[in-house]
């Protein structure tokens, strides 16, 4: 593939990804995505033969940006684990205040947009979920050894208390146009785990 297909592949996909959260997914035409996006019908066509695998790209992408958030939030072995997770929330708050509130977490608006029969995409999403949640697992035990987190707390439990409290959190900065609710739940949820 042609840098300039590539190029012009990965601009239909944040297109459409902006505008999956502006007016949904039902409600955005393939015309449309074609329109924004300023690239041709043909090569739009070309990428994705439907709406459908647009969806599917649109989830890789969003994947894709949190695990290189991820990545670099982890990255900084010299901070503590609550220092490099609120590295990961900052990003996400970053990105939640950029798309103006829209779509607090792309997962979920998402799956709820996506239709009934659309399988690959709620497996993905499910993947992801249970990739994130072995991440938390990790890093609170990593917390427990390195006590900064309480010895007893369940790892596991506490990995899926915390990407349940995100998800909230998440919904709550979109709906309260407040992206600060995003790290500030998880320092209280911080404090209950020391």
């Amino acid at each position: 593939m042609t840098t300039h297909k590539k190029l012009n592949k990965e601009h239909v996909v944040e297109t459409a990804a902006k505008l999956f959260f502006e007016k949904g997914f039902v409600y955005t035409s393939m015309d449309e995505i074609v329109r924004v996006s300023n690239v041709s019908k043909s090569n739009v066509y070309y990428h994705f033969s439907n709406k459908d695998e647009l969806l599917v790209a649109v989830i890789d992408f969003w994947i894709d940006t949190y695990q290189k958030n991820l990545e670099v939030a982890l990255s900084q072995i010299s901070l503590s684990v609550e220092e490099r997770t609120l590295l990961f929330l900052d990003s996400l708050s970053s990105g939640v205040e950029k798309r103006d509130y829209q779509g607090g977490c792309p997962f979920i608006t998402l799956a709820i947009q996506a239709p009934n029969d659309a399988t690959i995409i709620k497996e993905k999403i499910a993947q992801f979920f249970s990739s994130l949640t072995f991440v938390c697992e990790r890093l609170i035990q990593e917390g427990i050894e390195k006590k900064e987190f309480n010895p007893n707390i369940n790892q596991t439990e506490i990995a899926q208390l915390f990407i349940t409290n995100l998800e909230g959190a998440l919904f709550l900065a979109e709906m309260k146009k407040d992206n600060r609710i995003i790290t500030t739940t998880a320092k209280q949820l911080f404090k209950l785990l020391k």
